[in-house]
């Protein structure tokens, strides 16, 4: 063997080891990208009917009329188990401490989770001897968990018996820690950790409870807020063919903030996430309308805004960070959402690294970006 046929061959082994790396990056990006359409369309498709189908099937509920309850709620008042077999919400999650009022499906899938709390099926159903497991995505019905403490309540009402419990103790553990059966009726509450994240986390947050009654399900004072749907943007249909959401663009996600007023009940649903989906959409709107240097694309989800140098005509950016979402809220709405994220940008006139702030507002049940700012950093 030859000098250089030795010389060949750790050059040969070290071009494979870089092609798998890039091999697996770009798996890595195809899997957000489908986990990202999934949640989108199953959110915005099926999430905000869920609690008001159960309360029509079960109850023969009907949105209250003059109610001081308020618009966009329900009210349970009968017992009726007839639509069990052919209605997904098997019942309902309440935790009064935080707020939460949760339609509960069979399964644990990106299908149930993306507008419901899931039933593990490998558990008990609550009430029923045993360790009942529900779980849920962190920003969403679960962002507060880590807000109880011993001896607050849980409620799960199922179409003919309410069962209570008080919580017991919560954990952080690992991906895959076991959750383990109990021989008396207890309840585990699932979900991500840290619960600010927009992204998988390899541990998860734990809360324990153990029944301490059960009662028969009836209609006083039981009212559920339906879930809203998401603001629109104006995307131009020839940007929108393009792919301006999570499933056709690939943008990492860092943390989600939601500030203000906002009615405890309405926060702790799937409604914050629909706008962040919406607010997200504007953003890699404008980013591609910017890149393409098509400013009629800019100017209908920017109207009036300047469009920031560094972007226009440039390359697709960079990120260097995972884009941060905060919400402000008061009531039921949202007024202003702010989008931050640090990124590298090459071409145009003025490469360098920036760290970008986005203002958007939401009005009349539409999105549009109104500031973006870009500094040099």
């Amino acid at each position: 063997m030859t000098d250089g046929q030795r010389q060949a061959r750790p050059r040969r082994a070290g071009y494979r080891t870089m092609i798998a790396a890039g091999v697996l990056l770009v798996a890595g990006v195809v899997a957000w990208q489908v986990y990202a359409a999934v949640w989108a369309a199953n959110s915005k498709d099926t999430g905000r009917a869920l609690v008001h189908r159960f309360l029509q099937n079960r109850a023969l509920g009907t949105p209250l009329q003059g109610s001081s309850a308020g618009p966009g709620t329900a009210e349970l008042t009968s017992c009726s188990a007839s639509a069990q077999s052919s209605d997904p919400v098997r019942g309902l999650l309440e935790i009064p401490k935080l707020g939460v009022t949760a339609p509960v499906e069979e399964g644990d899938g990106d299908a149930q989770l993306a507008v419901a709390v899931g039933h593990d099926p490998a558990s008990v159903w609550p009430g029923t001897a045993g360790n009942a497991v529900l779980e849920a995505h962190d920003v969403s019905y679960f962002v507060a968990l880590p807000d109880l403490a011993a001896g607050d309540t849980i409620r799960y009402v199922s179409p003919c018996t309410t069962y209570v419990f008080q919580v017991s103790g919560h954990a952080v553990v690992s991906q895959g820690h076991p959750v383990y059966n109990t021989p008396d009726p207890t309840l585990t509450l699932v979900t991500c950790w840290p619960t600010d994240a927009l992204w998988f986390t390899p541990d998860r947050y734990l809360v324990t409870a153990s029944e301490v009654s059960q009662s028969s399900t009836t209609g006083a004072g039981q009212q559920y807020l339906t879930v809203s749907p998401p603001p629109n943007v104006p995307v131009p249909s020839a940007l929108a063919a393009q792919g301006v959401t999570l499933a056709t663009y690939s943008l990492p996600m860092g943390t989600f903030s939601l500030t203000g007023a906002p009615d405890q009940a309405w926060a702790q649903t799937t409604n914050p996430l629909l706008v962040q989906n919406s607010a997200v959409e504007a953003f890699i709107a404008g980013v591609r309308s910017l890149s393409e240097n098509h400013l009629d694309w800019w100017s209908a989800v920017a109207p009036g805004v300047p469009p920031p140098t560094p972007l226009v005509g440039a390359d697709n950016p960079s990120y260097l960070s995972g884009l941060d979402v905060t919400e402000s809220a008061t009531g039921t709405q949202v007024g202003v959402v702010t989008l931050t994220d640090t990124v590298a940008v090459t071409g145009g006139s003025a490469p360098g690294r920036y760290a970008v702030t986005v203002g958007e507002t939401v009005h009349d049940g539409t999105l549009l970006v109104t500031s973006w700012s870009m500094q040099a950093s």
